[in-house]
């Protein structure tokens, strides 16, 4: 009985140890399963402009800033990852975060490289260092992404995702 209390007492170490690593740098990191996401002071939005097929159809993402100042994100990079190897490749890597941004990914590049991962720095030498204070992760194109067949629909969309995250 002892040796299964202490096997309990030393897997319940490792989680509350692995739950905090994140912290010690403080990272923090996010999975974002809706086609809106809004966590500090960050906005994302996906939408689809529909093309006749995978190829020419484009997943937009709009990334927002909703802060300014002390505290905010100053830069952010994007990778595509293949969640069976977990290999990487930069989509978008150590751009300055402005109050919006847009990241068009045409639809088949999710096929092989299916995840994406917004990483947002307070600055770039964190960008350099590699030390993202934030993560935000999907594991593709989210389900509720709306589509679109025009890009005026589609930028109209999101005009009215962000009045609405506003109220």
């Amino acid at each position: 009985m002892k040796g299964r209390k202490f096997s309990i007492f030393i897997l319940a170490l490792m989680i509350s140890i692995s739950f905090r690593i994140p912290l010690v740098y403080g990272q923090k990191e996010y999975h974002g399963a809706d086609s809106v996401f809004r966590m500090e002071g960050v906005t994302i939005l996906w939408a689809i402009l529909k093309g006749s097929d995978e190829n020419s159809s484009w997943v937009y993402t709009r990334i927002i800033n909703n802060r300014d100042g002390n505290g905010s994100f100053q830069c952010f990079g994007v990778e595509a990852v293949d969640p069976f190897s977990n290999k990487k490749e930069w989509v978008v890597k150590g751009e300055k975060l402005q109050k919006e941004n847009l990241v068009k990914s045409i639809r088949s590049s999710f096929k092989d490289m299916t995840g994406r991962r917004f990483l947002f720095y307070r600055s770039i030498k964190d960008f350099d260092e590699g030390r993202p204070a934030m993560i935000v992760y999907y594991m593709g194109v989210p389900d509720t992404a709306p589509e679109f067949i025009s890009e005026k629909k589609l930028e109209d969309y999101f005009g009215k995702a962000v009045e609405r995250l506003k109220k």
